[in-house]
């Protein structure tokens, strides 16, 4: 009789273990945007990159449609390797390319308008 409460209880922590795993989304990267051309004035706040924010390649708006506001400057301040993180001053991702490196200021007097990333273990 023991035997089969014993044996009952490992199936329902089991099973119950199951039912508690949550896929989670995998943080890529993190850059902070600047209105000002020197990554201090202006702080328009921090874009979080995750997993499913993105295809390789794919173009994404850096426009903020409530405030209209521009970032002329960009930190990235870290990313995991293997990606890439370019930054654009047209809405098309093909003018004003800029790749970021970890921890330093990029800036451009016209400002940033979009986004892309590649990562090597992305299709």
């Amino acid at each position: 009789m023991h035997f089969f409460s014993v044996v009952a209880a490992a199936a329902t922590l089991i099973a119950g273990s199951n039912a508690l795993f949550i896929p989670r989304n995998i943080h890529v990267a993190d850059f902070r945007l600047y209105g000002g051309e020197d990554c201090f004035a202006g702080n328009l706040g921090v874009w979080t990159v995750i997993d499913d924010d993105f295809k390789n390649g794919e173009c994404k708006s850096l426009n903020d449609e409530e405030d209209g506001a521009v970032p002329h400057s960009l930190n990235l301040t870290d990313i995991n390797n293997g990606c890439t993180l370019t930054a654009y001053t047209d809405l098309k991702c093909t003018e004003g390319t800029t790749v970021l490196a970890p921890q330093q200021c990029s800036k451009n007097t016209v400002g940033y308008q979009a986004w892309s990333m590649t990562c090597d273990y992305k299709e």
